[in-house]
C-alpha cells in the first residue's frame, strides 16, 4: 500500500495550506449574507462546523489517506483542516456575539 507521505512528496505541490482554507472561508463569506437570517447562519454553519470535524477526525485517523487526491492537485495537509475549522468556528461565534446569544 503506497504511503501517503510518498504521495505528497511525488506531488511536488507548491500550494500553501492557508491558500486553500483561505479560498473556502472566502467563499463562506460570500454565501452567508445569501442566508434568510442569523439563524440560518447559525444552522449552516454548526453543519459545516460537523462535517469539517469529522472529515479531520477521518484524516487523521487515516494518516491523511481519507482524502482524495487528483493526479494535478496538491493532497490535503492537516493545516488545511484546522485553518478551515478555526475560520468557521470565528464565523459562528461571531453571530452569537452579535446578539442572540445562541449556543451551538
Amino acid at each position: 500500500m503506497p504511503n501517503c507521505q510518498d504521495q505528497d512528496a511525488a506531488s511536488g505541490g507548491t500550494r500553501r495550506p492557508t491558500d486553500r482554507a483561505m479560498h473556502f472561508i472566502a467563499r463562506m463569506d460570500a454565501h452567508l449574507p445569501t442566508l434568510p437570517d442569523d439563524a440560518a447562519r447559525r444552522i449552516f454553519l454548526d453543519r459545516q462546523l460537523d462535517g469539517w470535524e469529522r472529515r479531520y477526525a477521518r484524516f487523521v485517523a487515516s494518516e491523511g489517506c481519507s482524502e482524495p487526491i487528483a493526479v494535478s492537485a496538491d493532497p490535503p495537509q492537516a493545516a488545511d483542516f484546522l485553518l478551515t475549522i478555526i475560520g468557521l468556528a470565528a464565523r459562528r461565534c461571531a453571530l452569537d456575539d452579535q446578539g442572540g446569544g445562541h449556543v451551538r
